[in-house]
């Protein structure tokens, strides 16, 4: 199999690292954590380079070809330590609109979208619900022709910055069944919606999200009544291929940086870097890397699979690259002593996010027994 970028995705990897080299170095990444005006504007700054259309194809206003353009992208976003919402905008809810939306109403809201003026968010409730979507709190009660909607999110991710949010809600069904559950579209802003902002300890946003009686018309179904299970379900698979991606890039900095500082810091009259036993924690810390890298490359290319076989390749993408991350991050961190938690310096910065990816859309516990339940089920195939 191919690894390598075809010439667009080189340029739009090459494009990205300038950009971001230049607008979201450590000081500004820091200044912009509190400066919404400043967010917002950098958002609009994404727009206008294209990079929410990575996430789309081309009859649909985007210029995907692949998933593989995307997750350029987010490799280069995580290389960066950005924390704007693409992933939560773009990527998941970018794909719940893609799959579950028809016509006038689905080109408008993914127009909007892609030129920056509309960031989208998935709202979850209770603490399986981002990886179990069955186990979502949220419930919407017929009323009329329509439905009044309830429930409590406590972690909605990019919640916070979000003008519209996608709401799964039980509709029928006991908690924790497949069927029953719908998604519905909601404005940020309406009355009976309530958040309260606040940073992750990787610096992104996040916010809880409160629905009291909210009434929505039938028409504010996303994808149909009742179903909604596989269809966030794919959304959240095409995350953690997108979560993947940032952690490579996260990964593919801290080896070199690590490197780099061994050369330089001397201990006992000689270069770190001299020391055998940690050339080889720094080889190990490479292989840890390029292991991740092949299994994030196949993650996104079985996007597009049969469902079973997609499911098992991303969940056992998410156990490589999280145990990769934790591996590479805890050595970079050891291996700069002090430096590793110096807020001065990235490589705390990347460690802290690399644990968090760890945890987002499922652990490693999780993604191992649906990896093996799906391959216990009746005609699986091997991968």
């Amino acid at each position: 199999m191919d690894f390598n970028y075809n010439d667009n995705q080189q340029m739009l990897f090459d494009a990205a690292d300038r950009f971001l080299t230049d607008r979201h170095d450590l000081p500004q990444r820091k200044a912009l954590l509190t400066d919404r005006p400043g967010q917002d504007r950098f958002w609009h700054d994404i727009a206008e380079m294209g990079w929410i259309g990575a996430a789309f194809p081309e009859e649909l206003g985007g210029f995907a070809s692949s998933p593989v353009d995307a997750m350029v992208l987010l490799e280069r976003m995580g290389r960066h330590l950005v924390t704007a919402p693409y992933l939560a905008t773009a990527i998941v809810c970018g794909r719940l609109l893609i799959a579950g939306l028809q016509g006038t109403r689905r080109d408008d809201l993914i127009a909007r979208v892609v030129s920056g003026e509309c960031r989208l968010a998935l709202v979850a409730g209770g603490t399986h619900a981002m990886h179990s979507p069955e186990h979502h709190s949220f419930t919407a009660t017929r009323q009329g022709a329509g439905f009044v909607l309830n429930g409590r999110a406590p972690v909605v991710i990019g919640g916070d910055s979000a003008d519209v949010l996608l709401v799964a809600a039980r509709t029928g069904g006991a908690h924790g069944d497949a069927a029953g559950l719908t998604l519905f579209e909601v404005d940020a802003m309406a009355e009976g919606v309530t958040r309260r902002p606040f940073r992750m300890i990787d610096g992104h946003g996040a916010a809880e999200v409160v629905i009291e009686n909210l009434a929505l018309g039938a028409e504010a179904i996303v994808g149909v009544q009742d179903e909604a299970v596989d269809l966030i379900t794919l959304a959240l698979d095409h995350g953690i291929a997108g979560l993947c991606g940032e952690a490579l890039g996260s990964m593919a900095h801290l080896v070199p940086a690590t490197a780099e500082y061994t050369r330089t810091r001397e201990q006992y009259g000689a270069p770190l870097a001299k020391f055998q036993v940690l050339q080889h924690r720094m080889a190990d810390m490479y292989i840890q890397t390029e292991t991740a890298r092949s299994m994030t490359y196949v993650a996104s290319l079985s996007l597009g699979d049969a469902d079973a076989r997609r499911q098992r390749i991303i969940s056992a993408a998410k156990v490589q690259v999280g145990r990769s991350g934790k591996f590479v991050g805890y050595y970079a961190v050891q291996l700069h002593g002090g430096m590793g938690v110096a807020e001065e310096l990235d490589i705390g910065h990347h460690y802290m996010r690399l644990t968090t990816i760890n945890q987002l859309f499922g652990n490693a516990g999780f993604h191992l027994r649906r990896f093996a339940d799906l391959g216990r089920r009746p005609g699986a195939e091997p991968l």
